[in-house]
């Protein structure tokens, strides 16, 4: 379990800065209160066999929402929203997919409800190569071992997947297999339009339906704030959001893009979807809003 050890220095460079200005204050006060610790992704999948252990529970955060707790007085300017929930998705891989994290946020209160986090195992790819992709993906922030030790097939993530929204009452395969009052956010159209579409491709499975729409957050950015923000990171800079964890490890980059969604609900925003596929050729992909982030 090396990995336990190896994670204790993950994101020593982008961990929350209690000294940068925040724009959230609830983030900021729960942070200062408690150091930032980095998730125990053994935890997050399910597996860890250490809750007994202090020493552990003092190195590893096990709670998803600590850096997502909002204070209520946030709550002055938020919308009624269309939707009841948003399911945060940033998925991590190139080739294949290899991380594969929601966060699924209340849209009436902004608190972080649930968490699905899975780590895939490429299904076209040579034992030596996923060893070389994993080095060089996941080596620099400690958590390859932790990796292999939890991978699993894409075609076995959605399925646990499923399993997850249907236990949350946010699908029924029965009922045509569509998110119910839910909806996907991510940062960009990368993720749904085009990585989704390639690994079910991949893996010999059709594309299950919930992936028919997201919204995208860039798009919203440039619509509410009246500015562009190509990304992430432009986003959390311009709304003075410190980072928190790794950026580029899925499960720090759905929770921070999380608090950009909480940033902008607090802020009065109205999230509406801005992507739908044509439901007779899954390719092609309307998109929405007439302002876009191209």
């Amino acid at each position: 379990m090396r990995a336990f050890d190896t994670l204790a220095s993950l994101s020593n460079t982008t961990a929350h800065n209690p000294s940068s200005p925040p724009t959230v204050p609830s983030h900021s006060h729960k942070v200062s209160k408690n150091r930032w610790k980095p998730m125990c992704l053994y935890y997050t999948q399910g597996k860890c066999t250490k809750m007994d252990d202090a020493i552990h529970l003092e190195k590893f955060n096990h709670d998803c929402s600590r850096d997502l707790e909002v204070n209520i007085a946030e709550l002055k300017h938020i919308r009624s929203q269309n939707l009841d929930f948003f399911l945060v998705l940033d998925l991590e891989g190139r080739v294949e997919i290899l991380e594969f994290p929601v966060l699924m946020i209340n849209a009436k209160t902004m608190d972080v409800m649930d968490f699905f986090h899975r780590f895939v195992r490429p299904s076209e790819m040579s034992e030596q190569r996923i060893n070389e992709y994993i080095e060089g993906k996941y080596g620099k922030f400690g958590v390859d071992r932790v990796w292999h030790d939890t991978a699993i097939p894409f075609t076995e993530v959605l399925q646990q997947f499923e399993v997850w929204l249907a236990q949350h009452h946010l699908w029924e395969k029965e009922l045509g297999g569509r998110l119910n009052q839910a909806a996907f956010v991510t940062c960009g159209n990368w993720d749904l339009k085009t990585k989704v579409l390639q690994q079910c491709k991949v893996s010999k499975m059709k594309l299950p339906p919930y992936f028919m729409e997201w919204i995208n957050l860039k798009d919203v950015y440039l619509n509410f704030y009246k500015r562009r923000a190509t990304g992430m990171m432009t986003m959390m800079k311009e709304l003075r959001i410190p980072l928190v964890g790794s950026h580029h490890l899925g499960i720090d980059d759905t929770k921070n893009i999380a608090r950009v969604l909480q940033h902008m609900l607090a802020d009065g925003a109205l999230l509406q979807i801005t992507a739908r596929r044509n439901s007779d050729s899954p390719e092609n992909v309307e998109f929405l809003f007439k302002n876009r982030i191209r």
